[in-house]
């Protein structure tokens, strides 16, 4: 089954494109209240809450990633 195919609505609506590379991306709030990316495609519907062993930080396969590092 593609991701397409197991997607809801409410999930679509939290996908947002990378602002330079263009993946699709969801944010989550860390533990410590930051928020991070994550890879759309390694996030479930019902996924709620951030959970590193499945969720895949898209700092890791963003190839931009530099540009939005704080200096």
């Amino acid at each position: 089954m593609s991701f397409e195919e197991t997607t809801t609505e409410a999930h679509e609506r939290r996908i947002v494109r990378c602002s330079s590379c263009r993946a699709k991306i969801i944010w989550f709030k860390t533990g410590a209240g930051k928020n991070m990316p994550v890879d759309a495609d390694t996030v479930e519907p019902e996924d709620a809450e951030l959970d590193l062993s499945r969720h895949k930080s898209h700092f890791a396969t963003c190839p931009n990633a530099n540009q939005h590092r704080r200096k």
